[in-house]
């Protein structure tokens, strides 16, 4: 490895563009080595970004150079064969959430990981939010006894649960620790591929409660959590705010007054820090928060949600979306 890291980039679409991309450009201990994108002409993004190279697909790119990381920003159903091909080349990976469009792809994946001795981290950015930094500290290793996850929107789209909430699945899992042992489940709408909503009661094996609400016909967007446990409660309102009670007493922070009304979402909503980590393990040599086993332990209790729930766990045949379009 060179004192500056030699990534390759897979994919630069919106949330790319929004999230990792900024943060990779600026780092100084950090070359965009090569981007792989579909475009037939992509000089724009290699201009934009400062780019080395381009190519077409991510066989063209791990031919031709050598690099200590690869970042998989494509759409989900596009995630296996990049985290596939970089790992088997020996290349560190960081793939966006979720990990694979099916668990035991996701399964498969961690599994590679661990055979090759390569370091795979999905993007599960709320675990490095300040915020829910700081609410998960306030309770220690014990975690929290009981927490509530709950993202809604007004407007359902394709495969909401599994598309956004995951998020809140993860952090519930995170927050309670243990192993899942009992779920429970209701989805509301008529149409399975894209239901208005979600909600779950989850007991974890050391007795901790997890409830996740991920209504799509609320009256607007709202993200929050609350969690409770060892004389302590913690409110979140997502990305900015957040109150830890103790004794009676409260202590609320707000990162945009912090931040002097410079905070934006890169920071606030944990994306440049997962980036930060996960160069930070890949010089350490150290397993990262949310690694590729992780992330498939959360989708496996996201399938145990849809099923109980009476939704579907796979892709609808002939159809795939994501809105981490690739461009």
């Amino acid at each position: 490895m060179t004192d500056r890291l030699r990534v390759g980039v897979v994919g630069a679409g919106n949330i790319a563009a929004i999230a990792q991309l900024p943060s990779l450009a600026g780092r100084e201990d950090v070359e965009l080595t090569a981007l792989v994108s579909r475009r037939p002409d992509p000089s724009d993004l290699v201009q934009r970004w400062g780019f080395r190279a381009a190519y077409h697909t991510v066989e063209a790119m791990l031919d031709a150079e050598r690099l200590d990381a690869v970042f998989v920003l494509t759409p989900r159903s596009e995630h296996v064969h990049g985290v596939e091909s970089a790992l088997t080349a020996g290349v560190d990976v960081f793939c966006e959430k979720p990990l694979a469009t099916a668990t035991a792809d996701a399964v498969r994946l961690a599994d590679l990981a661990d055979e090759t001795g390569r370091l795979l981290m999905v993007g599960f950015n709320r675990r490095f939010a300040p915020t829910y930094q700081e609410g998960r500290a306030a309770f220690g290793d014990a975690g929290s006894t009981f927490c509530v996850a709950q993202k809604n929107r007004n407007g359902s789209e394709y495969r909401a649960t599994f598309e956004n909430s995951i998020h809140m699945v993860d952090l519930m899992r995170w927050y309670c620790g243990g192993e899942v042992e009992q779920v429970a489940a209701h989805a509301a709408g008529d149409d399975p591929w894209q239901e208005e909503g979600t909600a779950a009661l989850v007991r974890f094996d050391n007795g901790h409660t997890g409830v996740l609400m991920a209504a799509r016909n609320a009256g607007g967007w709202e993200e929050s959590l609350d969690a409770y446990g060892a004389a302590t409660s913690v409110h979140i309102e997502a990305p900015d705010r957040i109150a830890v009670t103790r004794s009676g007493e409260t202590v609320t922070r707000e990162m945009r007054a912090e931040a002097f009304g410079w905070a934006t979402a890169t920071s606030t909503f944990g994306f440049r820090a997962s980036v930060d980590h996960f160069l930070e393990c890949v010089r350490d040599r150290t397993q990262p928060l949310t690694s590729g086993r992780e992330a498939a332990r959360t989708q496996e209790l996201l399938d145990r949600i849809l099923e109980v729930a009476g939704l579907p766990t796979a892709e609808q045949p002939g159809r795939a979306w994501s809105s981490h379009a690739v461009r």
